[in-house]
């Protein structure tokens, strides 16, 4: 391998390695070795990320085929091996622009570098096996059945609580990369000249028919390295997450205070919709990622943020007391199981402590609603499809609280979207097939 800048390929494995031995985020253990490595050219970033999503993403999938083609059992592999195995696995099942021979190869080298004596040979039998055999029946018949690439809680969790057909769907789902979707910041641009300037730089772009001012990136690398979105822009945001602060509906002149509002992308977003006129007071416990929102707020051009370090789970830890406020939102800490397209890494790890979460969220949905005046309206919303994070929540809350009502989620949403409100009237992004995450949101309105 040599000394120096590294390869796409160690990149890869090297992140790989912090996500399951670290629990590093994937995310941010990327993010960091592409700096660390720089200047890489694009062609390198683009399949280092492929490389560590692709892999997280069909890890199930990658094991049982492996399996399938070794003379030793998954569960009893060198933890090295086993994560070359899988990089070299990805390559040729699902790159078909990568030469099976350079998967292989590639594979070896690493083995070489990271692995125990002999393993370079097993490692290099396997994949050659796999490489005889990719088209085969069998094989195929692996990669058709999502369902068996996933962890056995979450394969039964989504299967005992939506039902097997929908359950299914939500697995191919999260089986695929997600779309990059853009939202135009009016505060800084038009989205004609946001266009136009990302298409100078050699970005694809293509308008959403159903989201006004949300578009979708269909040509170029990273958008966070062009300079409209350095310059504030645009922002990188799902198009589930932008249909949360349309139910909100803030409007100029409100008073809003966004809950656990770190890292920024939704206030930032609620400040562009009130056209920078009022007050948005976002609130996070964590100083670091709070200055972290501040300095978003600040490129995007959000005047009118008020950053404030509070824990929102604890009334007495909010310095609120005189202030009431016209809109809230509270996305929650949650699962994130609605996000596994973005971060796969999750469903690997020991399954959440949904009881604790409910009882946090149903704490700062409590501790917030306290701050909200006759008349205002609160948005619960998470990342997640568990009931017991997202229905259970709202029911516990409205069986307290009778100064408080649901109220339809569709009233703030575009037409497009209004079918996917549930009949009790709340908001659940993976009703139907479609390219965004599957975020979860409740309107509620204080008497």
């Amino acid at each position: 391998m040599g000394s120096g800048k590294k390869g796409a390929r160690q990149i890869a494995y090297e992140v790989l390695r912090a996500v399951e031995d670290r629990d590093a985020f994937a995310d941010r253990a990327l993010d960091a070795a592409l700096e660390k490595n720089a200047p890489l050219h694009d062609r390198d970033r683009a399949l280092a990320t492929e490389l560590v999503y692709g892999t997280l993403r069909q890890r199930g999938l990658l094991d049982h085929v492996i399996g399938y083609h070794a003379t030793l059992p998954v569960k009893q592999m060198d933890p090295e091996v086993l994560r070359i195995l899988r990089l070299g696995a990805y390559q040729i099942l699902f790159l078909d622009r990568i030469p099976d021979h350079a998967s292989v190869s590639q594979s070896v080298e690493l083995a070489k570098r990271y692995c125990p004596y002999k393993s370079p040979s097993f490692l290099n039998a396997v994949l050659r096996a796999l490489c005889r055999n990719k088209n085969s029946p069998q094989a195929h018949s692996i990669l058709q059945r999502p369902e068996q690439g996933q962890p056995r809680w979450l394969a039964e969790l989504w299967s005992n609580e939506l039902g097997n057909d929908l359950a299914q769907s939500l697995f191919r789902q999260i089986q695929l990369p997600p779309e990059t979707i853009l939202r135009v910041n009016l505060l800084r641009t038009s989205q004609e000249q946001l266009v136009h300037d990302m298409e100078t730089e050699g970005y694809g772009l293509e308008q959403s028919s159903e989201l006004s001012g949300a578009l979708r990136v269909t040509q170029g690398g990273d958008v966070r390295r062009s300079k409209a979105h350095r310059m504030g822009a645009c922002l990188q945001q799902d198009g589930a997450s932008q249909l949360v602060t349309w139910i909100l509906n803030p409007c100029p002149g409100h008073k809003v205070l966004d809950c656990c509002a770190a890292p920024g992308i939704k206030t930032s977003h609620i400040v562009e919709k009130m056209n920078d006129k009022g007050l948005v007071v976002a609130m996070d416990r964590h100083s670091a990622r709070l200055a972290d929102l501040a300095a978003l707020c600040e490129r995007m051009g959000a005047t009118i943020v008020r950053p404030l370090c509070a824990d929102a789970a604890v009334e007495t830890g909010i310095p609120l007391k005189g202030i009431r406020f016209d809109r809230i939102l509270a996305d929650v800490p949650c699962s994130g199981l609605g996000i596994l397209r973005r971060a796969p890494e999750r469903k690997w790890r020991k399954a959440p402590d949904f009881r604790e979460l409910s009882s946090l969220q149903h704490r700062i949905l409590d501790s917030a609603s306290r701050l909200l005046s006759s008349g205002g309206i609160l948005v619960y919303s998470t990342c997640t499809v568990v009931r017991q994070e997202n229905d259970a929540v709202i029911e516990r809350f409205l069986s307290r609280r009778k100064d408080f009502v649901l109220e339809d989620a569709s009233q703030g949403l575009p037409d497009a979207f209004r079918d996917l409100v549930c009949e009790k009237g709340m908001f659940r992004s993976w009703l139907r097939p479609h390219a965004f995450d599957f975020f979860f949101a409740a309107r509620l309105r204080r008497l």
